[in-house]
């Protein structure tokens, strides 16, 4: 398959952004691969998580590391401090979903960057 040139300096780009991608859906939120190219994509490559891959302990985090997290916005790793220390640790995903300004509909990838 060949890629065009574009794609694979978007895909690149987000990679470097995010340190690696965590399952194929990422590519829906790229700019500009159209579901045809998207659909190619996941017949001839895989997701492999490195094994030097670093989870982000959400209940240790601080503000600066959380808000540098690709996912979530300044504003969103605020308020993500605020309720743990409000409310205790963070156990799971659906504790985050509460959080006003996160991202339910990226939920299942984000908990992949996740450490609970």
């Amino acid at each position: 398959m060949a890629l065009a040139k574009h794609y694979q300096q978007e895909i690149l780009k987000q990679k470097e952004i995010l340190g690696c991608f965590v399952s194929m859906e990422q590519m829906n939120d790229l700019w500009g691969l159209s579901p045809e190219v998207i659909s190619e994509l996941n017949t001839h490559f895989k997701v492999v998580i490195p094994s030097s891959f670093k989870k982000i302990a959400i209940n240790d985090a601080s503000l600066k590391e959380l808000s540098q997290f690709s996912y979530f916005k300044y504003a969103l790793a605020k308020q993500i401090v605020t309720y743990r220390s409000m409310n205790g640790n963070i156990n799971n995903i659906e504790d985050l979903s509460k959080i006003k300004g996160f991202p339910v509909e990226k939920a299942k990838i984000i908990s992949l960057y996740l450490e609970f």
